[in-house]
């Protein structure tokens, strides 16, 4: 018997992009540019002896540097966001979206705890790539199983689909996922 697609716990190995656009802290942000528009994307990860020391986005360009009229051989080191952010490709999927609301930031790098090095990037695009498939296995599933034993379950964190509150204990209630005050 196949086990449904939502069932497995999605892994953020299983959607990070591994193409890293990388630059080291002393490179200008016109560079930094280039990179992003050789790679296709909107950030450029500042790593220094293989570690992830920063990161910056098209938006750090704009607001931290065009809109404050820095010169395009600016080094990305006094732009770059840092401390950053990361998760590890263990991470699953669900919690990391998670992670991404509540700092309000759509990229996350992906970090191999045990090396410490950077091996992907996942973003909020990576996320809804599968979410569709994702959730509508879901939902078929618990058509055909009501209630989907998530009574049972210990612990989900999320927000709450009535009050729109985070919680760490939602509760699946007559077909949606609440907190206990709106249970």
């Amino acid at each position: 018997m196949k086990v449904p697609f939502f069932r497995k716990r999605l892994k953020v190995r299983d959607v990070m992009t591994t193409d890293l656009a990388k630059v080291t802290p002393n490179t200008t942000l016109q560079q930094a540019a280039k990179k992003m528009k050789e790679y296709r994307v909107g950030n450029v990860l500042v790593v220094e002896d293989g570690k992830l020391v920063g990161i910056v986005t098209e938006m750090d360009i704009v607001r931290k540097a065009v809109a404050k009229n820095k010169s395009p051989k600016t080094k990305v080191k006094e732009i770059m966001a840092n401390p950053v952010i990361f998760v590890s490709p263990d991470d699953e999927i669900m919690h990391i979206s998670d992670k991404m609301l509540m700092n309000n930031i759509t990229r996350l790098p992906v970090v191999n705890l045990e090396k410490k090095e950077v091996v992907g990037i996942v973003t909020m695009k990576d996320i809804l790539r599968v979410l569709p498939s994702f959730l509508l296995d879901k939902i078929e599933w618990l058509r055909v199983h009501p209630g989907g034993g998530a009574k049972s379950s210990k612990r989900v964190k999320g927000v709450c689909e009535v009050c729109g509150k985070f919680t760490n204990n939602l509760r699946f209630s007559k077909g949606l996922w609440v907190c206990e005050d709106c249970e």
